[in-house]
């Protein structure tokens, strides 16, 4: 009986030695899988962080525009004001040198 016993125990042996070494595979691979996983988890994670950073960027470009065309309108209409000034001296400049031509 021990005879068969071990007989089966060597076929058995012999049989799960291929199912073994897959399974050592598949856990090689699976911890390989895990690694990149890992990996691209950070890599996504940074993305992201970048991702936020350019959009603070943005808000910040936007609100710098919307004062910059604030300030270009606030320039245009002292400009305006400062032209009716110039126009109002032109013309009473004008009107005296009338006055001293006559």
């Amino acid at each position: 009986m021990n005879e068969l016993a071990e007989l089966l125990r060597s076929i058995i042996k012999e049989e799960l030695t291929p199912v073994n070494e897959r399974i050592a595979l598949l856990e090689e691979n699976i911890y390989d899988l895990s690694d990149r996983f890992g990996r691209m988890e950070q890599a996504q994670i940074r993305l992201e962080q970048g991702q936020n950073r350019l959009e603070q960027g943005q808000m910040r470009l936007e609100q710098g525009q919307r004062k910059l065309r604030q300030d270009v309108t606030d320039i245009k209409k002292e400009l305006r004001y400062l032209w009716e000034d110039v126009k109002k001296l032109d013309n009473r400049i004008s009107a005296l040198e009338k006055k001293a031509a006559l």
